[in-house]
């Protein structure tokens, strides 16, 4: 018998979870005194030539990554699949939202602005295990919010599954 999409997701996740266990504690084991898994402020934690060896540095570094995590997640849950859908859509051929250079300045300004923010984060991130796990919990805590506010605009009924009988095409 198929799988349900929903147990698909399950097993998905739970496979997911299992690696990102596993990774996190190969890691550990192998990290000895690497300066990548302190926490908080340091005398040799330089980031973009700014050092940030006190707790209202690091607390304001907090600040800006949530800001920058935040406005990313925004960006690329409302933004970006306007872009996606209108230019990369090879079904949709008529545009009626945007003019031709508005669309081509739209997207590779989108582009350009998430590249070098892109780059900027990395050096961040791969400074310290603190600061990358900030990051990652600021974006995942904008993508709630996202993916509520776009869940909210859709319906949905109730989930009921398909009896199976023998011989039958149901899935």
């Amino acid at each position: 018998m198929p799988l349900s999409p929903q147990r698909k997701l399950q097993l998905c996740l739970l496979g997911n979870v299992g690696v990102l266990i596993f990774v996190v504690i190969l890691l550990s084991a192998c990290a000895g005194d690497s300066a990548y898994w302190r926490l908080g402020p340091g005398q040799d934690l330089v980031l973009i030539s700014v050092r940030i060896d006190t707790w209202a540095r690091w607390a304001g570094l907090l600040g800006v990554i949530a800001l920058v995590e935040a406005s990313r997640v925004l960006v690329e849950e409302f933004g970006m699949p306007i872009l996606g859908f209108s230019i990369y859509n090879p079904d949709k051929r008529h545009i009626p939202e945007f003019t031709k250079i508005e669309l081509q300045f739209y997207a590779n300004s989108m582009f350009l602005v998430s590249a070098l923010r892109s780059v900027a984060l990395t050096v961040v991130t791969i400074s310290q295990i603190d600061l990358a796990v900030w990051a990652v919990i600021v974006s995942q805590g904008a993508s709630v919010l996202t993916i509520r506010a776009l869940l909210n605009e859709k319906t949905f009924s109730p989930y009921e599954p398909v009896a199976q009988t023998p011989g039958s095409d149901n899935v």
